[in-house]
């Protein structure tokens, strides 16, 4: 077995944090963009600027994909609607967001934020790679986002996907 090319490593340790562990006293937004970007710092490296700023927030919230906050503090509902939110946009469209986000009857957000991290992290250990070359690896990656692409497309438009 070769080398771990530099970043697989961290993509094959991550894990997303716990409901648990999202703070519950409410953070102003500097310290929200802050905590998220620690969260998916081993994903988005320094790039994680680009992925969460305090505009893009202002949007989600006038957009209504997550509440206004509460005296400029969010909660940890909210702070886990944006973790969500931050990883769907790399594949998704805001619509797509909200519908996936969408809580069901009688459903919390807890309950949400708790099924997304079990389903991020299957997923996120099903793509290890210990031993590749990195551009078959980007290339590997690159067609299963076009996949999962298009088959998140076509579970949102009621089609049911077969395989």
């Amino acid at each position: 077995m070769g080398a771990v090319a530099p970043g697989f490593q961290e993509i094959n340790a991550f894990a997303p944090v716990p409901w648990e562990q999202i703070p519950d006293l409410g953070l102003y937004m500097d310290q929200v963009i802050t905590f998220i970007g620690r969260i998916y710092q081993p994903l988005y490296g320094a790039d994680m600027k680009k992925y969460l700023s305090p505009a893009m927030i202002n949007n989600y919230v006038k957009s209504r994909l997550i509440p206004r906050p509460a005296g400029k503090k969010y909660s940890r509902e909210q702070i886990a609607l944006l973790i969500m939110i931050v990883a769907l946009k790399q594949v998704s469209a805001m619509e797509e967001i909200r519908a996936m986000l969408a809580l069901r009857e009688g459903q919390t957000v807890e309950a949400l934020y708790t099924a997304f991290c079990n389903r991020f992290s299957e997923v996120i250990h099903s793509l290890r790679v210990d031993d590749a070359d990195p551009l078959d690896a980007a290339l590997d990656f690159a067609i299963l986002a076009s996949g999962f692409r298009a088959g998140c497309a076509a579970a949102l438009s009621g089609e049911v996907v077969e395989g």
